[in-house]
């Protein structure tokens, strides 16, 4: 170990009780930089969890829809025909759904109804209690909106003019205005009136971009999106309004670490004054000095971040028990990014005492 890194370590250790409130310090923002950068991930995949799990290649409905949340789409059922007939299609299958306002617990609450067909083409994303497939007058809802409403299997709820059974819970179809439900096509027609119609045709094929401009040859009115076009509409939401409000409160975080760290290595400076001075005086330059309130920086930044990478999931998971519209999401890769940003933060404190050892004046050190 270098005489820099040694004295360095003992600037960080001599002060155990400075060096702890560095530490939480950064580890709480950064804490706060991998909450918000797991909340928007998670919320940006779960946008379009359960959507991106149909095996479709393509949605053919109206022209211009393709965004859930903000576009309807209403296609007759006799236009499968027409779409198993084109080349490459292998697999139609019907996509209907509904929005429906229920009153729950005193206010108003958003499903987004899916039918589910005997095939199963369309289910949800993935079970966690209960069954897979409603039966008559069943449904299948969102663990995240199963929290958030107290709800569990067995419990009911009424819906228009019929009462459904709770039979699954499931995860993955929570998004940012609604959640979706699940129950059987028939008892979505018949719920609906919506006999003779369906939203959207999912069609698989062998051969996307063929069968995508025959289709539109095909039906007036109607426009094929492949898969990741869709997702793309499905998720706009998130991008136009989760993101610059993430994204500020990401800076804001940022900024409180460079605070603490700059803050705590300026003080540490400031208060080792003399021990500075004896250094210049035995020789080493402005630029050794740095390299030293730099080594402390960055020891304190790492330490931070093992502190808040460990303390996020955490936290998120206890938040996800009583909100639960918090989805946490977060992989290596983001992990990784915020790692390197936070050695990033440590250095740009590490500039902050500078001045302070710049100009330092060896000769301070021998007058009495």
């Amino acid at each position: 170990m270098t005489p820099t890194a040694i004295i360095a370590g003992r600037n960080l250790l001599g002060e155990k009780g400075r060096l702890l409130i560095t530490v939480g310090g950064v580890g709480f923002a950064v804490m706060l930089i991998l909450l918000m950068v797991g909340l928007y991930q998670g919320w940006n995949t779960q946008m379009t969890r359960f959507l991106g799990s149909i095996p479709a290649d393509l949605w053919v409905g109206q022209t211009g829809s393709g965004d859930m949340s903000h576009t309807i789409s209403i296609l007759p059922s006799t236009a499968q025909a027409t779409l198993e007939a084109q080349p490459d299609v292998t697999q139609v299958a019907p996509f209907v759904g509904r929005r429906v306002n229920i009153k729950l617990n005193g206010s108003d609450q958003h499903l987004y109804l899916v039918g589910i067909d005997p095939t199963q083409f369309v289910k949800p994303y993935k079970s966690v209690y209960g069954t897979t497939s409603p039966g008559t007058n069943e449904i299948i809802i969102d663990e995240a909106f199963a929290t958030d409403q107290g709800l569990a299997i067995g419990d009911t709820l009424d819906i228009l003019d019929k009462t459904f059974k709770i039979s699954g819970i499931s995860s993955g179809g929570h998004v940012l205005v609604f959640s979706y439900a699940f129950v059987t096509m028939d008892d979505l027609v018949d719920l609906t009136e919506f006999n003779g119609f369906v939203n959207y045709f999912l069609v698989r094929s062998s051969n996307i971009q063929r069968s995508e401009d025959a289709i539109v040859q095909a039906l007036t009115g109607v426009e094929a999106i492949d898969r990741e076009d869709f997702s793309l509409r499905n998720s706009a939401i998130i991008r136009e309004a989760f993101l610059p409000i993430l994204g500020v409160l990401v800076i804001v975080a940022v900024a409180i670490g460079i605070a603490i760290i700059g803050l705590m290595i300026f003080t540490a400076t400031l208060e080792k004054r003399r021990e500075y001075g004896v250094l210049k005086a035995i020789g080493y330059t402005n630029s050794q000095l740095f390299v030293i309130a730099l080594v402390q920086s960055l020891v304190a930044g790492v330490i931070g971040f093992v502190v808040g990478s460990v303390l996020a999931p955490i936290v998120a998971e206890i938040a996800a028990k009583f909100v639960g519209g918090f989805i946490y999401d977060l992989g290596v890769r983001e992990l990784a990014v915020v790692g390197a940003g936070t050695l990033v933060m440590s250095a740009v404190a590490a500039l902050l005492p500078l001045r302070v050892l710049v100009s330092i004046d060896p000769a301070d050190v021998f007058k009495a």
